[in-house]
Parts: structure tokens; sequence; C-alpha cells
């Protein structure tokens, strides 16, 4: 009972002082107006908030990137960095083989498939349509010539897209020949048979073609993987020859090994680099042609403030921006133009202001 009273009393006090200084200013929170903000007095603030941001304008950073004499050769050099790839391509062949079908023309002139195979191909990608598809074409045209539509798959990092054989015209000699040139090219194929014999390689005669991959229905909505490669080819996975597969995971599986067998085939091609290691040594080239040589105090004062200190609209500081490049080890040691950066920190020369 002690207990009991004691919280009741608590309880009660409690109350009788919120009631007592409910209306007592004193004891609210005063609201709070919302900030405004404010423009920056230099026009290079956002320029060296950035830097501050990233932890960039330290004497620690100062080998991490570099000024660039800005002129238009640079920004040509930069329009066609921005033109190059920054993602791995791939470009894989896609072939259906009705019942019966032995010969290259039946094969090619296929218009459509069963559902299991338009099943299949919906699975591997979404469908773009290539007249106003603006991501990796792998040598298809916009103009309808090699089809209006083609599976395309992507991710942060790959682009791949499908030359399916049912997708491609074939009303005529021309586009025939076409459609063997297309899918012919193509390293890796991927190939749905429904005939009762196993596909044999040379049906469609091609100097490509180093991987195919054949799909088998089967009953229970199973299907049969044959994988055929050349010797020189090394292991790739997730799916190996003889796997039995669901057809639910069938697309995903097979799009996966088909990226991973033309990597295989791609780490065979001497001195190949892959696009993230051409796309640094690109940058590195734009360093050492336009590489401004400065010290640690000329740097941070053209980061900080290139320009006599008067206020300026905005589209002023876009006209203004200095351009810097970030590296992530830049050989500093080996540009022999570079001045080596004097070891004082303060204090940082200054541009003279005009009178």
């Amino acid at each position: 009972n002690d207990v009991i009273n004691a919280i009741l009393k608590q309880h009660t006090e409690e109350k009788e002082f919120v009631e007592k200084h409910f209306n007592d200013l004193n004891m609210k929170a005063v609201e709070q107006d919302e900030p405004i903000p404010q423009k920056p007095q230099s026009a290079f603030y956002y320029c060296r908030l950035l830097l501050s941001i990233l932890g960039m304008n330290s004497w620690d950073k100062r080998r991490s990137f570099h000024l660039l004499k800005k002129n238009e050769k640079l920004l040509r050099e930069l329009r066609n960095l921005d033109s190059r790839q920054c993602r791995e391509t791939h470009k894989i062949a896609v072939f259906y083989v009705a019942e019966g079908q032995e010969d290259k023309h039946s094969i090619l002139t296929n218009t459509g498939g069963s559902q299991a195979y338009e099943d299949f191909v919906a699975g591997l990608g979404w469908e773009v349509n290539l007249t106003n598809h603006c991501g990796f074409m792998g040598g298809l045209q916009k103009n309808k010539s090699t089809g209006l539509t083609t599976p395309y798959f992507a991710t942060s990092t790959v682009e791949v897209i499908f030359h399916v054989s049912t997708r491609m015209p074939s009303d005529s000699d021309d586009s025939l020949t076409k459609k063997l040139r297309h899918l012919g090219n193509d390293e890796v194929h991927i190939v749905w048979s429904e005939h009762t014999r196993d596909y044999r390689r040379g049906i469609i005669p091609t100097e490509f073609g180093d991987v195919l991959i054949v799909i088998y229905p089967m009953k229970n909505h199973m299907f049969s993987i044959q994988i055929m490669k050349k010797p020189e080819v090394p292991f790739f996975g997730p799916l190996f020859d003889g796997a039995i597969v669901n057809g639910k995971v069938l697309p995903i599986m097979v799009r996966a090994t088909a990226i991973n067998a033309s990597r295989a085939l791609k780490s065979l091609i001497p001195l190949y680099q892959n696009f993230y290691e051409e796309r640094a040594r690109y940058l590195q080239t734009i360093v050492q042609h336009h590489l401004e040589p400065t010290t640690f105090e000329d740097f941070a004062a053209q980061v900080f403030s290139p320009a006599p200190y008067h206020h300026l609209p905005s589209d002023a500081v876009e006209r203004n921006a200095v351009i810097v490049l970030f590296l992530p080890k830049p050989p500093l040691e080996n540009i022999g133009h570079l001045k080596a950066p004097t070891q004082r920190f303060y204090p940082v020369k200054l541009p003279q202001q005009r009178r």
C-alpha cells in the first residue's frame, strides 16, 4: 500500500504542476523560424565547400587531383570521354530451332516460336524499341532494317543486347544475309532446340560462335542444357553441360551463363582491357597533356579564389568554373613538368586585388 500511495501521490503532484504552469510561456518551447538560405558572397564558395566535404582541400590530398588548363582541346577530349562506354557490353545471339529443322535457311526464316520459347526470350530482358533505344545497340540499326524490338538487359555496370533471330526480318535474300551477319558475328549463341536430335554446331556456318548454350525442352516444365565450347575457352558458369533447370529460373540462369561466357572469351584477347581500365588510362592521358603546374599555395589560391573578389551572378559562376580532375593514385613523380609543392600550409598566396 505504501508503494501504491507513493505512486499516486507522485502522479497527482505532476498533474497539478502541469495544470499550474500550462499557460506559462517560459515552460513552452519557443517556435523556431525556418532559416532563410543566404546566397554566398564568393562566386566560388560552392567549389570550396565541395572540396571541404570531400576532404580534398588539405596538403595530404594534394596528389589526388590537379588543375587543368582550360582550352578547346581539353573540352573536346572531355566530350570524347563522355561518349566512351562506361559499362561492360555484351551481344548474344538467340536461335530458334523447330522440330524437323536441320538446315540454315529453315532456321533463319523462323518468325516466331513456341509459347515456351517466347516466354524464355521475354525473360532474358525487357523489350526495347530500337528506333528510340538510347543504350547499347550491339550493331543493330534504328531504321528498322534489323527489326523493331529486341530484348535488352542492363545493370549499373553491364549492358547486354540479344540478337534474336525471330525478331529480325527475313523476307528477302538481303535481309537474310544481314541477319546471318549479325547473328554469326556473335561469339556466344543461345539455341532453343525443339528438334528430336541434338543440335549440330555446323548448321549455322560462322567463324565465331565459340560458345553454344543449347536448350532442350523436357517434360514437367524442365529443360536440359548442353554447352559446347572451343577447348581454349576457360571454364564459366553457373550452368554446365548436362544441367537440368526449372523453367522459372531458366532465363536468368542462361543469361548469367551467357554473360560469363562472353567475359571468358574476352579474357583470351591479348592485352584486353576492361572499360574502366580504358577510362582510367584516358583520364591519365588528359592529365598529362593539360596539367597546370602549380605549388600548393598557388593551387589553393586558384581553387578558392581564382578571380579577384567581386560578387558574380550564378551564370557567371558556371562560366568561370575551375576544371578539376580527381584521380585515385596519380603518379606525380613521373610527370616531369609538375612543380613540387612546398611544405608550407600558410600563408596562402592569394591573387592581387584590382584597384
